[in-house]
């Protein structure tokens, strides 16, 4: 009897300290480490990362966390590694022996994300985005419809918060869905993130960029819309999306016409997936013109590197980590 009381006790004891303690305990803050070993883990990340080195995940990884783990204040390490994880589940199809603990990088990506959310002082709602995003596909991953629904609203705020580019990563993650509903709500989505961008509604039958071209900028929320050091070919990928959406639907006209806005961009000369284009392009004009239906696989292409890839752009600069370089990437050819 008198061995049970001492533990009621001592569980009581633990409840009453665990309701006591948190309020007083430090809250960790979030800052940019200075440190030689995130400068090299970031730039190293930046550099594999518009490269597409896939391959170099691992090394990625290693060096990010290694950095993170010196410096685990720092909200854009955080970030860096669920970026990584993101991508290596993203474009798992390109390894050439998949393992089924690929889908582990989806978990690990929510953590990552949410540390630096919380971390960032200003809240980094793109960094919210991404995690809502990695917490959908890690439910989908465990036949978990209510982690699913509750990342689906989730969204919704993210995309309240930033439209200009939650709007994408929304549709991004509906589009992947086997529910043509779902991809419906993804093609809407993706043109009311244009609408935000050219700060009209765009015409969705005869959408024409170019008129809004002289709108880009390259600081602010509004940098999203266009192509910068962060996503070289941000709206190449952007509009070739939109247009595999539209092809899925059999909206063949409207697609051709998004497809040839992706060639309005002056750095379109650089982009690496000019061929995918060019591929679709081809077919909905052969299935235009002569009214026949087959199928085509769209949406399969590397999925992040379809706007972050540019193999021909300079080395990320040394201290890459503290100051991103000039955003507009038609410096750094």
């Amino acid at each position: 009897m008198k061995k049970q009381l001492l533990i009621v006790f001592a569980l009581v004891t633990v409840w009453g300290c665990s309701t006591i303690i948190p309020p007083f305990a430090p809250k960790k803050t979030g800052k940019l480490s200075q440190s030689a070993v995130a400068m090299e883990a970031d730039k190293y990340f930046w550099d594999n990362f518009h490269r597409g080195n896939y391959d170099s995940i691992p090394q990625m990884l290693d060096k990010l966390t290694a950095a993170y783990l010196d410096n685990n204040e720092d909200y854009r390490l955080a970030a860096h590694i669920g970026f990584t994880h993101s991508w290596a589940l993203a474009e798992s199809g390109r390894m050439d022996q998949p393992s089924p603990r690929v889908t582990d990088h989806a978990t690990l990506a929510v953590k990552y994300f949410d540390e630096a959310f919380v971390l960032h002082p200003d809240k980094e709602w793109r960094y919210y985005g991404f995690m809502v995003s990695m917490y959908m596909a890690e439910g989908g991953i465990h036949g978990n419809m209510q982690d699913m629904t509750e990342g689906y609203f989730k969204m919704k705020k993210a995309a309240r918060k930033y439209p200009e580019f939650n709007l994408f990563t929304a549709a991004y993650t509906l589009a992947m869905s086997p529910r043509k509903k779902d991809r419906e709500a993804a093609v809407n989505m993706l043109w009311e993130n244009l609408d935000k961008c050219a700060g009209e509604k765009v015409d969705r039958k005869n959408l024409d960029y170019r008129k809004y071209l002289s709108r880009k900028t390259v600081e602010g929320k509004q940098s999203t819309c266009w192509n910068t050091w962060i996503a070289p070919h941000n709206m190449e990928g952007f509009l070739m999306i939109l247009g595999d959406l539209l092809l899925k639907r059999r909206d063949y006209a409207t697609a051709l016409r998004v497809y040839e806005n992706a060639k309005y961009f002056q750095e379109y000369k650089h982009w690496d997936y000019q061929k995918h284009l060019d591929a679709r392009i081809d077919y909905a004009t052969a299935i235009a013109t002569q009214q026949e239906y087959t199928e085509i696989e769209v949406m399969k292409f590397d999925r992040c590197m379809v706007c972050h890839q540019d193999s021909k752009m300079k080395s990320a600069p040394d201290n890459v980590h503290l100051q991103l370089p000039s955003m507009n990437v038609a410096d750094h050819y």
